[in-house]
């Protein structure tokens, strides 16, 4: 059986009352109109039709009613009429000769793809009951010689029918539910990978007298392939941005190694060093992966904010000035994991009382217009922040509540002005008009 008339099957069950039972009224209805205007089709008993209108009326007015989820068990009764109501228009549209005898198709339909073998039964006497209406409405067998063996006939034909519906829909009703226990398994090792994933990010600001870090990350899908990272070493900070090819948990898993294997570098004073170990185990243990990364990696001295970093081709790394200004730390090497004899060299910045660094993410790109053009958004909403949560909260409040295409990622570390930097700043009108071109 194929998977959409399993899934159709299976599903039939679960449709509203009023949607199963649309179909029936449409067919009724147009049968009700080739009587009336096809001459070949001729009326034999206008009341009985007439009858068999009224009854797939009341029996819309309920499949609408039964819809309810406390009144659902009731919603059987609906084809139960319809089986009367076709009885009726085989009796008003020519009896033993009526062309509508199909009609029994849809209430035997709906019997017989629910769950249980009672409900075949129902089906086989919801039809006789459709066969022997003319019979009990006054028809002579006489007159209709094979009336009678027909409609068993048909009986016999929709109870095979029936049986084998019911069979199948049971067969499917049993691989969606399995399917859907699969659905429901991998959604939830998509969740605890989710989880394990927020867990590896920073959890709190590094506590570094004398400077900031926030960062946050946003995937596009449950688990990402960005990260950002942050922890003490000797005499100052690392801090890492990554950005993993792909999304989703594939991605996720080697970023989760890349951030591990970089950590490793821990002790190395170079962050290049780390580039390298991380390319080559990517070009290693994970070579069939086919799997690269753009790393913004640095190492932070603390007692004088120097900075010695190395990117692997991400280049979405500004320098904030206290001033005001900014400049984007471009990348001219290539990412990790991409040619297995890369190599990266490490440049060195400095970091003054209220400059900051910001690392971003390409999808923070995509909550503009995708270019590079937006890196200069990013740099004025930087130079108007007071502190390197303020820039992060920016850019969370811009991808959140959207649908992201790619996962969106920000990082800040910034040297904090000392107080008598701030004390300074009050008292002269024009240190005053300085501090606020560095702190807005």
């Amino acid at each position: 059986m194929t998977p959409g008339p399993a899934r159709l099957l299976a599903g039939l069950d679960e449709l509203s009352p009023l949607r199963k039972q649309m179909p029936f009224v449409a067919l009724f209805l147009t049968a009700a109109l080739m009587a009336g205007l096809l001459p070949t089709v001729p009326f034999s008993n206008v009341p009985s039709l007439v009858m068999g209108l009224a009854l797939v009326a009341v029996a819309t007015v309920l499949a609408a009613i039964f819809g309810r989820q406390d009144l659902l068990r009731f919603a059987t009764i609906v084809p139960a009429l319809d089986f009367l109501a076709a009885g009726l228009l085989r009796h008003g549209t020519g009896e033993s000769h009526s062309i509508f005898a199909a009609i029994l198709l849809l209430p035997v339909l709906w019997f017989a793809a629910r769950a249980g073998h009672r409900y075949v039964v129902y089906a086989v006497l919801g039809t006789i009951l459709a066969v022997m209406v003319p019979f009990f409405l006054g028809a002579q067998s006489e007159n209709n010689p094979n009336e009678l063996a027909r409609g068993l006939f048909n009986a016999t034909v929709f109870a095979i029918s029936a049986a084998v519906i019911n069979e199948l829909a049971a067969r499917a009703r049993q691989h969606l539910g399995s399917a859907r226990a699969e659905a429901a398994a991998a959604a939830e090792e998509l969740s605890r990978a989710a989880q394990i994933q927020k867990f590896l990010l920073p959890k709190e600001s590094a506590l570094l007298a004398g400077y900031e870090t926030a960062g946050a990350c946003i995937p596009s899908k449950a688990v990402g392939g960005d990260f950002f990272d942050w922890y003490e070493i000797d005499g100052g900070l690392g801090f890492t941005l990554g950005d993993v090819m792909g999304k989703g948990a594939g991605a996720g898993m080697i970023a989760a190694t890349t951030r591990a294997v970089i950590r490793s570098a821990r002790n190395s004073e170079d962050p290049a060093k780390a580039l390298m170990l991380t390319s080559d185990c990517l070009a290693t243990e994970l070579s069939q992966a086919a799997a690269f990364a753009t790393l913004f990696h640095a190492r932070l001295r603390a007692e004088d904010g120097r900075v010695v970093f190395s990117d692997a081709g991400h280049g979405l790394s500004l320098l904030v000035r206290a001033a005001g200004t900014w400049e984007r730390l471009t990348s001219g090497e290539m990412p990790v994991g991409l040619m297995p004899d890369a190599t990266w060299t490490s440049r060195e910045i400095t970091l003054a009382p209220g400059d900051m660094i910001v690392s971003i993410s390409d999808g923070v790109l995509d909550l503009y217009d995708g270019t590079l053009a937006a890196v200069a958004r990013i740099g004025e909403m930087a130079c108007r922040a007071g502190s390197a949560q303020d820039i992060v909260d920016a850019v969370h409040e811009l991808a959140s509540g959207t649908s992201n295409p790619d996962d969106v990622t920000v990082l800040a570390v910034r040297r904090s002005v000392p107080d008598t930097d701030l004390s300074a700043g009050r008292d002269s009108g024009t240190h005053r008009e300085a501090a606020s071109i560095s702190w807005c």
